[in-house]
């Protein structure tokens, strides 16, 4: 019986086998490093801190502040599950069709698959949570922003 390991590799030289290149994982990523995006009308940034394109494969990690009278509309991930810590500031989620007040300190969990959406109260302070996607792959659309700074290249 044929081990799977030389099954493969003689697939490979048969049909040619084409591997994904493979981006070198950053430990610590700095946040003066990290691609920032404005969002949100100009209300709102996103700081894409960890992700594929510092290595990271299974999840993403950001930092996303939104001002007063930002919204992010509803949507849906899918196929990844989103978690937010709230450093700082107060938002309106709502989460598949239920409102719920979010304030600094809580932690919101979001499945994959939920409907979602957010609102920072006009007069409300700064909104500003950690943001980790589990499945990476949504931070993505940050990109479809203005960039405020551009990453710095890696060491």
């Amino acid at each position: 019986m044929m081990r799977p390991a030389l099954l493969t590799a003689l697939v490979c030289v048969s049909v040619g086998c084409v591997r994904a290149p493979i981006v070198p994982v950053r430990h610590v990523v700095g946040s003066a490093e990290a691609p920032t995006f404005r969002i949100s009308q100009g209300k709102g940034t996103a700081i894409l801190l960890v992700n594929e394109e510092t290595g990271a494969r299974a999840a993403s990690l950001g930092v996303l502040e939104l001002q007063a009278g930002a919204g992010v509309p509803e949507h849906i991930h899918a196929d990844s599950v989103e978690m937010l810590y709230v450093e700082e500031g107060r938002a309106e989620m709502t989460i598949e069709g239920q409102m719920m007040p979010v304030k600094q300190g809580d932690a919101v969990y979001i499945p994959a698959g939920t409907r979602h959406s957010a609102l920072i109260p006009e007069g409300a302070p700064r909104f500003r949570a950690v943001q980790v996607y589990v499945g990476p792959g949504p931070e993505a659309r940050f990109r479809q922003g203005e960039p405020v700074k551009p990453a710095a290249s890696a060491p």
